[in-house]
């Protein structure tokens, strides 16, 4: 089975090369001759610059919460007409409290906390994953970077600061985190008004067909403007997606026709906000966040709100009272994978590892592709001392969701407890080259080889690895070089 799964991984590593590799092809932006970018470009400066987003503390790496925005973004997505060769989108959140959503060349999009916590209901924040998606499916931020590179050879670094400094600095100015260069990479960074309404127009097409409230784009875009008078300056979202009173009356204006429809909210909305209201802040702010309410269990409004209060307590080392307040919520709501998801947790970090197993498996049953159950598990077989288990359940689930990098760290683990260093590293080197750091790879794959452990396929596997990625390394930085 170990030989089995190794001669499988070496077929996810040769994507997760391709994918990573892409970075050192990139394009001269600051030469005029380089005018059009490739969807494989595209993919290559976005994959750069969520390396930076990834590093911040802001990276907010909820399973639950990314999950549900990702599974809005795919309902709308599964209706789109208008992909073309874009076929890689992922969603990701970033801890922030300015309003604000926003897309990077191939298919990276992010969303700050505080707009998901803002939307009113669910289909005011598919409407902005909509206008988010048809920016890069347009390719609107390549066409504004070829347009920029005779003025200004981009510092993928600095896109990332721009875009993480913005919470900290409201007015646009940058906070003078990318020096002089920041009003240009803010303008790189900005949509044209034109791009603006192309969004806004394919985006309500996208909220139609995948049966969203298309009547909830104009809504939220209002909000945006309210919001942004009881502030300092324009909230993020107006700065680069300027809203013009022209072009809040042309959403209006497509809206007026459509008849209106009722939607309701999918189960997990409002309590993917009471999760996320729970998992910002301090734990204690989080938990005042919540106490300063009147909650009642016999009210179901109240029922999203007393899960969130449950998380906070969770957070601040209280298991006693968050298991009893999840019990209260189980008891008044229908069956959730986000209720089994906690209850393991709690079990977990309560120093029950063997009851967290049972939850997790109880829960697998009814939700077996849930990523956090899945985690869960894993890491209780790996605290009661079964590792073997640990790599059963990860190897399953890597047939199915063969990028995700975190499988590949417990996996990394499991190895380790086994004492099969060179495994563990080889695993390791897997999941920095899934998280666009092939440099960390080389150096966990050299440690793999003097690790001494390995069989021949092992040392003939990981020096084949090694060979390849310096090869292409060597190859594309010659090809820099040499101006081709």
């Amino acid at each position: 089975m170990m030989a089995g799964m190794k001669r499988w991984a070496f077929l996810i590593y040769a994507v997760a090369l391709s994918w990573s590799l892409q970075a050192y092809e990139l394009p001269d932006l600051g030469d005029s001759s380089s005018m059009v970018l490739s969807s494989k470009d595209e993919r290559a400066l976005g994959r750069q610059v969520m390396q930076e987003i990834r590093a911040d503390p802001s990276y907010f790496d909820d399973p639950e919460s990314v999950d549900f925005v990702s599974s809005v973004g795919h309902r709308l997505l599964a209706v789109s007409d208008d992909l073309g060769d874009q076929h890689h989108f992922e969603f990701f959140i970033l801890e922030d409290p300015t309003l604000n959503a926003f897309a990077l060349p191939g298919g990276y999009i992010g969303v700050h906390t505080a707009l998901i916590e803002a939307a009113e209901n669910e289909s005011e924040l598919a409407s902005v994953l909509a206008h988010e998606i048809s920016h890069v499916t347009q390719h609107h931020i390549a066409r504004a970077m070829e347009d920029q590179n005779k003025n200004l050879p981009l510092s993928l670094a600095a896109m990332a600061a721009a875009i993480l400094a913005a919470r900290n600095s409201p007015d646009g100015a940058m906070g003078g985190v990318v020096g002089a260069q920041a009003g240009m990479i803010q303008a790189q960074l900005n949509n044209s008004r034109e791009n603006e309404r192309e969004a806004d127009r394919l985006g309500i097409r996208r909220l139609l067909k995948s049966d969203y409230d298309p009547k909830a784009m104009a809504s939220f875009f209002v909000k945006l403007g309210r919001y942004g008078r009881f502030y300092e300056g324009m909230p993020a979202s107006l700065q680069t997606h300027p809203l013009t009173t022209e072009r809040l009356a042309e959403i209006q204006d497509r809206l007026q026709n459509i008849p209106y429809r009722q939607v309701q909210d999918g189960p997990d909305f409002a309590l993917i906000q009471a999760r996320i209201l729970a998992l910002i802040g301090t734990p204690h702010e989080a938990l005042e966040a919540f106490e300063g309410k009147d909650l009642d269990p016999e009210r179901p409004e109240d029922l999203p709100l007393l899960y969130g209060k449950a998380v906070a307590l969770e957070r601040n080392s209280r298991y006693v009272e968050a298991a009893a307040q999840l019990a209260v919520v189980r008891q008044k709501s229908p069956p959730n994978a986000l209720f089994d998801s906690l209850r393991a947790q709690i079990a977990l970090d309560s120093g029950h590892p063997r009851q967290a197993i049972d939850y997790c498996q109880r829960g697998l049953s009814r939700y077996p592709d849930q990523r956090a159950l899945n985690y869960d598990l894993i890491q209780a077989y790996l605290n009661v001392g079964q590792p073997a288990q640990a790599l059963k359940v990860i190897g399953e689930r890597l047939l199915y969701t063969s990028t995700d990098a975190r499988l590949y760290e417990y996996q990394s683990q499991a190895y380790a407890m086994q004492n099969h260093q060179m495994m563990s590293h080889e695993s390791l080197a897997y999941a920095y080259l899934l998280l666009d750091n092939p440099g960390a790879a080389m150096d966990q794959l050299q440690i793999a080889q003097r690790a001494g452990d390995g069989d021949f396929y092992d040392n003939s596997q990981v020096e084949a690895m090694l060979h390849e990625i310096k090869q292409e390394m060597q190859a594309r930085k010659g090809k820099k070089k040499s101006g081709n």
